[in-house]
């Protein structure tokens, strides 16, 4: 635990995190609607019926029940490769499933499906049942659901060899309804879906939360309260969570053993966190193309800046206007905002919407450009740090560079050999948790580029006083 947390839960007499920004199972809110659908989930592996499909929108929570499904099959004779990189697709998916499975892959499809049924077989005949989870499954294209059907044909005279868990979006569903791929939907013999939660169960499970983290009576919520924590959140756990933290900050001036978070304190977290009610998400192939295809643009000649967004020449250098400041002409700012992106015009840029608060902390450098819209801002910064370079399932040495960085942070990330593996990915998750961002674990742009800083700063600490508030660039 880092000591700034210490000292918060300190202060509260807590002692540990009630609301934390990651997934959190060890503190399983139970019920009877879940607990059926964990059973009935961990039946339907256990006795090899086919494979199982976990749907929910963002934050409801998938992530924490596919962690208590797995653990519910630890000693069991169940062996589990989890596949969280959905970047990867058809023939580098299936080397990643090989890899999981500790399989060396031979580069060729053909080859590797005949390598992991003999290994399938083998654990067969040893009762052991293999399960392959899939998050973020809505990000697969139809060449990676075809993989997926091919291995589910992989079977003895009565049971099916290798047991698959899909969890995703609500797009996952549309996606596995289209036609060519119906003998897959086919053998899906149990959907799990993660609603929000109604009104009757966030009181409960606020109180759960802060019971589980040892709060005991010091901490109530009111009523009220919890019926505005409905409001603002619709349900959504992860929601919840950012309300209720900001929440537990106001409570510091309310005597010990007597605090109350009454209603007015979780408008004013709502209000300061920017929570709006969710509004229904684009279908998948816009929300791929935002954050994946176009990740990174090559603009040439292209170029971006407005006078009240105009990072300056040289990094700390003064903002001309703070964002805060009136907006200019629409002339004015086409003239700005193209200023500005020429000193990027002979090299890689990503472009992405930021948050107000980001807006704040970026005005003013040097390798930052922002522009003001009618949806809020954007930013545009260089990148020499890409996706790609995680994604190739072979050591790359900017992979080895970061492994480096988060080994003098005092982030673990396993053995330095330039692979993106999963001890590399939590080491990831950690250090996007210490700067305010959704700890995914991916090599989304935001955490590249923060990356990028602090290897250009030859390794600034996570304590440093750099941009934390979190970008808008959420991962689903």
């Amino acid at each position: 635990m880092n000591p700034a947390l210490g000292r918060h839960l300190q202060l509260l007499g807590l002692e540990r995190a009630p609301f934390p920004p990651v997934p959190d199972a060890a503190a399983w809110f139970q019920t009877p609607l879940l607990e059926q659908e964990l059973v009935e989930a961990a039946h339907a592996l256990r006795t090899r019926a086919g494979f199982v499909l976990l749907t929910g929108e963002v934050g409801t929570g998938k992530t924490t029940f596919l962690r208590r499904l797995l653990h519910s099959l630890e000693g069991d004779g169940v062996v589990v490769s989890l596949v969280f990189n959905t970047f990867l697709q058809g023939a580098d998916l299936l080397a990643a499933v090989l890899r999981d499975f500790g399989l060396r892959p031979k580069g060729n499809p053909a080859a590797d499906i005949e390598r992991l049924n003999r290994f399938l077989v083998e654990r067969w005949q040893q009762q052991t049942t293999c399960v392959l989870v899939i998050d973020d499954a809505q990000n697969l294209t139809l060449e990676s659901l075809e993989l997926l059907r091919l291995l589910t044909n992989l079977e003895t005279g009565q049971e099916k060899l290798l047991q698959i868990v899909l969890s995703g979006q609500p797009e996952l569903r549309q996606n596995l309804d289209q036609p060519c791929i119906r003998q897959l939907t086919s053998r899906i013999c149990k959907h799990v879906r993660l609603e929000p939660m109604s009104r009757a169960q966030v009181g409960p499970y606020v109180r759960f939360r802060l019971a589980a983290s040892g709060a005991g009576d010091s901490i109530s919520v009111s009523a009220e309260a919890a019926a505005e924590l409905h409001r603002a959140s619709g349900g959504n756990p992860r929601r919840i969570h950012l309300l209720m933290d900001r929440c537990l900050y106001g409570l510091y001036a309310q005597p010990a053993g007597r605090r109350e978070v009454g209603a007015v304190l979780v408008r004013r977290a709502a209000a300061e966190a920017g929570v709006q009610p969710a509004r229904r998400r684009r279908p998948w192939p816009l929300a791929a193309a935002a954050s994946l295809g176009a990740a990174c643009l090559l603009l040439a000649g292209l170029a971006l800046r407005t006078p009240d967004s105009r990072a300056g020449d040289a990094p700390g250098a003064a903002n001309p206007a703070a964002p805060a400041a009136a907006n200019p002409t629409t002339a004015a700012i086409s003239g700005y905002w193209q200023g500005c992106l020429e000193r990027f015009s002979t090299g890689q840029v990503h472009l992405q919407p930021v948050s107000e608060a980001w807006a704040q902390r970026l005005a003013g450098r040097g390798d930052v450009c922002l522009r003001q819209g009618p949806d809020g801002w954007t930013a545009v910064w260089p990148v020499t740090l890409q996706p790609e370079h995680f994604l190739t399932g072979q050591p790359h040495p900017r992979v080895l560079e970061v492994q480096t960085l988060l080994r003098q942070q005092g982030l673990d990330p396993g053995g330095l050999d330039g692979r993106y593996g999963p001890q590399t990915r939590q080491a990831l998750a950690r250090f996007q948790a210490a700067l305010g961002l959704e700890p995914t674990g991916l090599p989304d742009p935001a955490t590249l580029w923060l990356l990028e800083l602090r290897l250009a700063a030859g390794g600034q600490p996570l304590s440093s006083p750099s941009a934390t508030e979190p970008l808008n660039h959420g991962h689903g």
